[in-house]
């Protein structure tokens, strides 16, 4: 089982599940930046019993912190966030060139497939409801980690 790293408001890379491992002891890692506590943390317990380890944050913001002191191979983002959404996020990501992004919303609005195709549009390699966010969000984690993200680039799951 991973572990699941709970920073708050305040990243601290030394406590960052991988800090100080080589490559080959070094497990999958994701950055689970999404609004709601406990869809939050239910999400990151879910992805830890399946054996990656999560770091989580509540908004765009504070996952820039914790991609500035950590690596992370994966970032599962809200859509929806206060201080920097999850548009926003990807942006930054690109720029940065950094890890794949999943991007997901609460499932609730009727906006809601709308803010997918323009996720999916500004780099999100999959998106998910938060309804379907079990097999279906394992699906696309497994997927992306294993170096197949270009399959399904654009795809709205």
């Amino acid at each position: 089982m991973g572990k699941v790293v709970y920073l708050g408001d305040r990243a601290c890379p030394r406590h960052a599940p991988n800090h100080g491992q080589d490559e080959a002891q070094r497990r999958q890692h994701i950055l689970l930046a999404y609004p709601g506590r406990t869809k939050r943390e239910y999400l990151a317990v879910f992805l830890a019993s399946r054996g990656y380890d999560v770091t989580t944050c509540s908004n765009g913001r504070e996952a820039l912190v914790h991609l500035d002191g950590d690596r992370f191979d994966l970032v599962v983002t809200g859509i929806l966030m206060s201080q920097m959404d999850g548009l926003e996020l990807m942006g930054a990501l690109r720029r940065r060139a950094g890890p794949p992004c999943i991007a997901m919303v609460d499932g609730s609005g009727r906006m809601d497939g709308i803010y997918l195709r323009i996720a999916s549009l500004s780099g999100a390699v999959a998106t998910h409801t938060i309804a379907e966010a079990g097999n279906a969000l394992l699906k696309s984690v497994d997927w992306i980690l294993r170096g197949r993200d270009d399959v399904i680039r654009d795809v709205v799951w």
